[in-house]
């Protein structure tokens, strides 16, 4: 085996549930205020008229949410907006939480530290809701890319993992959005990835992926993560980037707790999202283990990579050095640089502008073979079917009574190009 090196560490998904506060500061529940409620129906109204997301007046880092036709979850949640950042969902007050956030893979990775994620949404919902809101953690998937761990896709799910899950899952590589259209819950190696107690809702307490994350990124275009990897030490030429990344559901936050040499419970549940940034490295060791196993000496973690000593007792086999590598992986600090937001919203932008060119170009050629004549004919320039469109691009603005630079502009703001 070559040199494994853990190339990125950090915090890929964070949810928050918002509650209003008591006078002691404790999470209440609480009707949504009239003047608020109004609003959002106002918003939705014009939502559901345009068949569209609509802009609002609130803005969080720069960008305008956006207020879509239909509410999100099974009804809790009327009213849901959206930007490139986050998604809000709002409730009417009668559930105990007022408000759920997700913040996108994009802005966690574009914030020096998951800290100033949090103080963030937390100065945002505090002026929407005109009060000092309360933060929970709802979810938060946490994950380690690991370099030159040869031979990861041998592995065998069965003999090579140790796992309290009840389900293992695995994953060909079909289509990589987020939630994977082929998976078939058996036991057996894939190509690309596998799954453990990772069911189709999400709603695991608990689970874990390990895929092929340098095959993912050719699709997604999350490009800014070869900058993040070079920054530790990992070069194009290296072997592929894998990725382990363990699912934190709001059950198993609210029942983790670590005890100390004593015995004693040091603390019990992650709630406040203020803790989350000094829990992150016990969750992981409670995920991934420890390399010096727990404090009976024993190999510890809910997941383990082991190879097998003979031991008809699975849990005592070793740790895979290429595992040890993964449980070290949040012992210390890995801040994403200053500024490195930057660099996350330039590739960002590079990636839509590729994919724009790439289906421009495709209309354009589809079109020039439907009209025919001089646009289709051999060795005919992609300028003459420019010029073709502009007339009828102009015809058809007419038409539907819509204005080029108009459309342009509303779309920089659905973009958070510009407020």
């Amino acid at each position: 085996m070559g040199e494994v090196k853990i190339v990125n560490v950090g915090v890929d998904t964070l949810v928050l549930n918002v509650y209003h506060t008591s006078d002691t500061g404790k999470p209440i529940k609480c009707d949504l205020a009239s003047s608020l409620y109004t609003q959002l129906d106002e918003w939705k109204r014009m939502a559901q008229e345009q068949h569209t997301d609509v802009p609002t007046s609130l803005i969080f880092n720069g960008a305008v949410l956006h207020m879509a036709p239909n509410g999100g979850g099974r009804g809790q949640w009327p009213w849901l907006l959206r930007t490139r950042d986050i998604t809000l969902s709002i409730s009417g007050g009668h559930w105990n939480g007022i408000a759920s956030v997700r913040l996108s893979s994009l802005y966690l990775w574009s914030c020096e530290c998951v800290l100033a994620a949090i103080v963030a949404v937390q100065v945002f919902v505090d002026a929407l809701f005109q009060d000092e809101m309360y933060l929970q953690v709802s979810s938060v998937d946490l994950c380690a890319d690991v370099a030159g761990w040869d031979g990861i896709e041998h592995l065998d799910q069965a003999r090579d993992f140790v796992t309290r899950a009840r389900k293992r899952g695995v994953h060909e590589q079909t289509d990589w959005t987020e939630e994977y259209k082929t998976r078939s819950y058996a036991l057996g190696l894939q190509r690309t990835g596998f799954d453990f107690a990772r069911s189709k809702d999400g709603a695991s307490p608990l689970s874990c992926r390990i895929y092929d994350k340098s095959r993912e990124i050719g699709i997604s275009g999350k490009e800014w993560f070869f900058d993040l990897w070079q920054l530790h030490g990992w070069q194009e030429d290296d072997t592929h980037v894998w990725r382990v990344e363990f699912s934190f559901r709001r059950d198993a936050l609210h029942e983790l707790q670590q005890e100390n040499a004593e015995k004693e419970v040091a603390f019990w549940g992650v709630e406040d999202a203020y803790e989350l940034p000094e829990r992150i490295p016990v969750l992981w060791a409670y995920a991934a283990g420890q390399v010096a196993g727990g404090l009976d000496g024993l190999p510890d973690g809910w997941l383990r990579c082991v190879i097998s000593n003979g031991d008809k007792n699975r849990s005592r086999w070793p740790t895979h050095p290429a595992w040890q590598a993964i449980q070290k992986a949040f012992v210390s600090s890995w801040d994403v640089p200053p500024h490195f937001g930057k660099i996350v919203r330039t590739r960002h932008e590079e990636h839509n502008i590729d994919k724009g060119i790439e289906a421009v170009m495709g209309y354009l050629t589809s079109l020039a073979a439907w009209v025919g004549g001089d646009l289709a004919e051999d060795g005919a320039d992609f300028s003459l079917t420019l010029h073709w469109l502009m007339d009828k691009g102009n015809a058809y603005l007419k038409r539907v009574q819509r204005d080029f630079s108009a459309e342009v502009q509303r779309k920089r703001v659905k973009f958070g190009q510009q407020v």
